[in-house]
Order: structure tokens, then sequence, then C-alpha cells
């Protein structure tokens, strides 16, 4: 699992086994301990890091996005 700071949101990017040999990526973005959104990814992986890759890299875009919709500016995927 990796995790990433965006803004006031925690952003963690995980991945899990969705079938013998292929992994999905998935995230999840919360606040202040409370989670705010899940998603799992639909691309098959042939590897837990290219999936994981995916998972935080969805999860970084959804922060911004909601960052842009409740402050009104984008911070960046610092």
């Amino acid at each position: 699992m990796t995790h990433r700071k965006i803004g006031y949101f925690d952003v963690d990017g995980t991945c899990y086994v969705a079938k013998p040999g292929r992994w999905r990526g998935k995230y999840v973005i919360s606040e202040d301990g409370e989670e705010l959104q899940e998603k799992l990814c639909t691309t098959l992986h042939e590897n837990e890091e290219d999936a994981c890759a995916e998972g935080l890299t969805l999860g970084i875009a959804a922060a911004r996005k909601l960052m842009r919709e409740r402050e009104g500016f984008d911070p960046g995927d610092e």
C-alpha cells in the first residue's frame, strides 16, 4: 500500500488479487480518518506493483478533483 496527502485528503493506493495471476488496483480517499471514497480499478495487471501504482494514480486524480470542487483550487499531486 502507498499513501499520499493531497490537500486535506489522505489517498491510499493498494491492490488485490482479482483472479489467479491477475491484480487490480484500488484506492481509498479519507479525511480526518473518515472514508469519503473508495474505488476498485477495472484494468487487470500481471503484477502487483503495476496494479498498486494504478490505484494510487487514480486516487490522486480523484482527490485533486475533490479539492477543486470543494476549495476551488488544485493542490497538484504532491
